[in-house]
């Protein structure tokens, strides 16, 4: 059995570590498989997918803002990140481990690194 959508379906607030950093994030999961995500220097869009009774993968892309001049860990221009979560329910709240790959203005990748998350629905 597959979490149901009605289950994970709201608005989730957590915090995202890489790279000896930590941001927050928020994210709104819905019914029909899709997702936004915002944070305070970027934003996105995406789908998720229900991968057995307690887990879910997710797949978003997130693009820096305008004015924020995001640099990427080895020093190039970020413009946005391909994000893949595979995550773990647990009652209220999900932790979960993936990949974050930076992308140049260019499309082209220009960074990778590992993520670890953890959110709680707050709606």
């Amino acid at each position: 059995m597959s979490i149901s959508a009605a289950r994970l379906s709201g608005k989730w607030e957590g915090t995202v570590s890489h790279d000896g950093e930590v941001d927050d994030y928020a994210v709104v999961f819905e019914e029909d498989g899709s997702l936004t995500v915002v944070t305070k220097k970027s934003g996105g869009s995406g789908t998720w997918t229900a991968t057995g009774d307690s887990t879910v993968e997710f797949s978003f892309r997130e693009v820096f803002n305008p004015n924020v001049g995001q640099i990427s860990p080895n020093g190039h221009h970020a413009a946005y990140i391909q994000i893949d979560i595979t995550a773990e329910l647990s009652g209220t709240t999900f932790t979960g481990v993936g990949k974050a790959v930076v992308h140049g203005p260019d499309g082209v990748v220009i960074y990778a690194t590992d993520a670890q998350t953890t959110a709680r629905l707050v709606s």
